[in-house]
Order: structure tokens, then sequence, then C-alpha cells
């Protein structure tokens, strides 16, 4: 299957109204006969379905249908049907030819707007068959490019009877703006080379128009900066100098700032500490005290023991003295006395005593001792007490000296560091406004692009020339009077025929010859392998053989119009596309009766305007 698009019927459907279908042939359709039939009207609705977005002719034979369906046959996709609502908007592909949504299908939506990074849209598919897409196109004499869009391609494959007869380029469509594009969608198809490669640079108009805004935003903020520093910055001459000795303040003056902070917090730190240690020693003062109160109360009960054991050990002795007397009382001899404890008893306790009262002693010893340990403690925190309190209090007036003075210290740096802030604002604002006034210098010096500089948007003259043998071939073969000498106008890209400029014929002679370009830029593509969408539809390119009274409406034949007329031409430009070998379709919507055997060669759809077929749509 060759990368060609091929039209296969075109149907328009709606409810409860009898199908208006239209067949195409594989190569060569004829669709002739009266006018108004429906013959432009079809090429509208071709138009209409690969994406136009003009709405169809509001013709009464339309009434009643609601949808068109245009079968094709595509490189890729291989058959397929698009359907689109007359009223416009997105397609539907179908699988298939189908003039009827079929039970069970899966159809894929297009959009009619192109979308060069997205699938979703007719162009995109059309593109990727014809194997165009991702192409780029410059939209202006500056290099500015955009994707490629299958619309662009619209001029090349679908003429209509106003275009193929009026005073222009058969490239161009007639809108300013767009002539670029048109001729670089030219370009690309003669050369198979696209404009993505090509650098921009900006048009002299868009580039005045930013060298007056970028002008205009500089010279609004060099104006703000100089009242900033008129108002600010009287003497702006002395200001390096004041940075300088400014800097020098803050250095002195940090260090300054810096030793009472010093100061301050050695102060703070030993004041912290004799704020814990006075609570502390107070604290150990008192449990000092608590101490020795119990311990000398407890020295008095040693005392008062030992005098007790002393007394008890003392009867003890005198006892035993007097154990071998006679008792004093009754003077009964000894062995005659009864005693409750014998005096061995009593020489033990009394024995018990003496030892209790050497233990009681030596506790009393102990206890001396550490009664003096706690009075030398008691006097040394006695002593330390007042001293920590007054080194405390000395402490804290120093702090309270201090403190101010390094607040006044801290506002001086920040006031000096104020300035020294204000002087470097003053200075980049010196700066900025230097470095404003140069780039306004360079704006109010660059100038646009020069022409000599620009991209090179033409076409090569080998090409051109060899697309003109092209045309000066189809010519000769369709028996145009004259040499059939073509050239290439780089100027107009248009034709000049013989020395002359095509568009300066007749409408006949233009619409001959613009049916000639065509069909040539098709066997070119198709002779050297290039991109093309592979069908030509043309309405009305033998105006020549018009009868001026069926038709007023083109007016009387010009003299080149007559001359053509008593030729040949309408039946070898027949005989010429229907013999033709290469893979393309050409579709011919036509007035003039075909030549006799035609209906062998080519597909014919008769428009009677009475019997047989009366016309696109039936009655």
């Amino acid at each position: 299957m060759s990368d060609r698009i091929v039209l296969r019927s075109l149907t328009f459907t709606g409810p409860d109204k009898a199908s208006a279908a239209l067949t195409f042939g594989d190569k060569l359709t004829l669709i002739w006969g009266a006018s108004n039939t429906g013959k432009s009207f079809t090429l509208k609705a071709l138009d209409f379905m690969f994406g136009g977005s003009k709405a169809l002719p509001d013709i009464n034979e339309r009434q009643g249908y609601d949808t068109a369906w245009l079968a094709l046959t595509l490189p890729k996709e291989g058959d397929v049907t698009l359907s689109r609502a007359l009223s416009g908007g997105a397609f539907s592909l179908h699988q298939g030819h189908v003039t009827a949504p079929v039970a069970g299908e899966t159809t894929r939506t297009l959009q009619p707007k192109h979308d060069a990074v997205s699938d979703g849209n007719l162009s995109a598919l059309l593109l990727t068959e014809v194997g165009l897409r991702g192409k780029e196109v410059a939209t202006n004499a500056f290099g500015q490019k955009r994707p490629l869009s299958f619309r662009d391609l619209g001029l090349i494959y679908l003429v209509d009877e106003t275009s193929i007869q009026i005073e222009r380029s058969p490239i161009e469509g007639g809108q300013r703006d767009a002539r670029t594009t048109e001729r670089s969608v030219f370009r690309l198809l003669l050369t198979g080379l696209d404009d993505s490669a090509i650098v921009a640079v900006e048009d002299p108009k868009t580039f005045n128009a930013a060298k007056q805004v970028r002008l205009e935003v500089v010279d609004d903020m060099i104006a703000g900066i100089e009242a900033t520093i008129e108002a600010d910055y009287p003497d702006t001459e002395d200001l390096l100098g004041q940075l300088k000795r400014l800097e020098g303040s803050i250095d002195a003056a940090s260090a300054s700032f810096a030793a009472l902070q010093t100061s301050i917090r050695g102060l703070m730190a030993e004041k912290q500490t004799l704020a814990r240690a006075i609570p502390d020693a107070a604290s150990r003062l008192d449990e000092v005290n608590l101490h020795i109160d119990r311990f000398e109360q407890l020295q008095e009960v040693y005392a008062s023991d030992v005098a007790r054991l002393e007394a008890l050990e003392e009867a003890g002795f005198l006892l035993n003295l007097s154990a071998e007397r006679q008792c004093p009382l009754c003077g009964a001899p000894p062995d005659a006395q009864v005693h409750a404890h014998d005096h061995q008893d009593i020489a033990l306790v009394r024995e018990a005593a003496l030892v209790e009262i050497a233990k009681i002693r030596r506790q009393s010893e102990d206890l001396a001792s550490t009664l003096a340990t706690l009075r030398d403690e008691q006097s040394l925190l006695g002593d330390e007490l007042p001293r920590l309190t007054e080194r405390l209090g000395k402490l804290e007036a120093d702090i309270s000296d201090l403190t101010p003075q390094a607040a006044q210290s801290q506002s001086d740096l920040g006031q000096i560091v104020a300035a020294r802030d204000k002087a470097q604002r003053g200075l980049a604002l010196l700066t900025q406004r230097e470095e404003l006034t140069r780039r306004r210098d360079g704006y109010e010096g660059a100038k646009a692009t020069p022409k000599a500089d620009r991209p090179v948007l033409g076409v090569a003259g080998s090409i051109t020339h060899e697309f003109a043998q092209i045309v000066s071939g189809v010519l000769e073969q369709w028996g145009f009077p004259g040499e059939h000498h073509v050239s290439f106008d780089d100027e107009t890209y248009d034709l000049k025929i013989d020395g002359k400029a095509r568009v300066a014929n007749g409408k006949g002679v233009r619409a001959v010859t613009h049916a000639a370009f065509k069909v040539a830029l098709l066997l070119f593509c198709r002779e050297k392998g290039l991109p093309h969408p592979g069908f030509l539809v043309l309405d009305t390119p033998l105006l020549t053989y018009r009868d001026p009274l069926k038709t007023p409406k083109f007016g009387e034949l010009e003299d080149d119009e007559r001359a053509l007329a008593a030729t040949s031409l309408k039946d070898r430009f027949f005989d010429h596309l229907a013999s033709l070998e290469i893979d393309a379709q050409f579709i011919i919507l036509e007035n003039v009766d075909p030549p006799d055997g035609l209906e062998t060669r080519a597909h014919l759809e008769v428009f009677s305007g009475g019997d047989g077929r009366r016309g696109l749509f039936p009655i």
C-alpha cells in the first residue's frame, strides 16, 4: 500500500432520509453536470470532512440530513470511515467502510483542531499516514515556526472554483499573514525538508516594540533610583570613604561591646555560683549549730552517767570494806549476817561500773573531738557567710554598672551598622544606576537583525526549475497553446509561461494553468518519493470551455480563452489524467461534457439536473 490517502465515498445520512452517496474511483473521477446540482457543495463537504471549521451551505436539499460519512483507505490504518455531524464538532473514526454505526464497534474520537503533541485529532492521524507528522513550517520571514497541520495542505489537495481562476499563486489562499506558511508548505513538498532547523530572528516590528518597552522600563527604574539617591544621599561623592570609616568604627565598637559582654558574662557566672553557695553555706551552718546543740546535750548526759556510775562504784567499794565486820546496827558477827547479795556480786557490779565509766569516757572524748570539729566549721561558716554575701552585693553592683554601658555600646554599634548599611545601599544604588545606564545605552544602540542575516526561506533554483519542467510537460500533454517554456518566479511563487506571467491571462487560462500547477506538484512528489496527500480535487479547471450564456457569472471569453477553447485541450486533459500510471487520485468537478469513451477509463458521476441522478442529494 502506498503512502497516499484514497477517497472511496462521501455519504450523507439522516433520520428517515434516503442516503445521499457519492463514490470515487481509484484514479480519475469526473463529477459533471448542470450548475446548482451540488458539485461545489461536494468540494465544500470534502473540506469539512478533512477538518474544516466553516459551516456547510444551508441549502434546501440537505434538510433532514445530520451526518456525513467519508470512506477512506489510509496507508497504515487501511479502510476506515470518518463520520461527523453536519453541525460540526469532533469526528468518529470507524473501521471499514460504513455509513452507519456498527453494533459493538469501538470508535475513536478525533478532534478537528490540530494538536502536535496529541494523537487524538484528525490532523495528527492524517499527517502520520502521509509521513508529515512532526514537521514544522515557518510563519514569517524571520523564522518563527509552528507545527505543520493537515489543514495547511488544504490548498494543495482541494481547489475550489474561485481559487482556481483567481489572480494569485496557486499555493496561496489570499491571506497576507499566511503567505510565508503557505510557501513553506510548498517548499516542504518540493524538497521533503521542513523548517525545524531554521534559527529564528526577531522581526523589526517586534524588535522595535520590545526595544521601546525595554527603554521605558529602564528609564522608570533609573528615575526611581535617582529619586531615592536625591532624597537619601545628598553627598554621594564621599560614600566610599564613609563606608571605610564606618567599617573601622564597627570593628572598634564591636570589640568594646564584646569586652563588656565578656565581663558581664563572667560576673553573671560568678553571681550564679555565689547565689548557689550562700544558701548552701547558711543551710550547712544551721545543721552544724543543730549538731553542736545536740552533741552538747549528749556530753551532759555522758557526764551524768559517769557521775552515777562513779557513785555506784564507790558504794560497792565501801560495801566491800565492811563485809568482814560486825553489823554496825546489831553487832552480829559476819558469819551470823544474812545478805540478799553476796559481796562477790557487789564486786561484779563495781567492776561493771568501772568498765561502763571507761566506755562512756571514751565516747565523750570522741564526742568532744567531733564538737571541736563542728565548732571549727561553725566558726569558718560564720566568717564565710558575711564575706560571700558582701561579694554577691559587690557583683550585683558591678553588673548594674556594666549593663547600661553594654546597652549603650550595643546601641552605638547598631547605629554605626545602620549607617554602614545605608552607605552600602547608596553605593549599590549608584552601581545599579550605572549598570542600568549601560544597559539603556545598549538598548538604544541595538539594531534589528539586518535582512541579510535573516533565514533564507526560498527554494533552490534547481528544484523549482525541475518542477517548472514537470508543469511544462503537463501543459504539453494537454495541448496547451505555445512553446511550453515554463519558469518559476521566486518573487510571486507562480509560473511564467512562454515569458508571460500566469496570472496575466484570462480566468479560463488561469484555471487550466492552476490545474497544471497542482497536477505537476503531485507528479513531482510521486516521482521523487516525497510526501503528498496523494489526491487532488479540482473544481471547474476547464472554465475556458464555458458557455457565457449558460454561465454568465464568469463573463465573456477573453482572447486567450477563445484561443484555448479552440484547441482539443479539454479531451487531452482527461486523456492525460486517465493515462497516468502514478499512484494518485484525481477528482474533477466540471460543467463540460466528458470526451467520448472516458467512462471506460474513469469513474463518472453525472448530475443531470433532471432525469437520472438529479444532483448530490436525491429529490
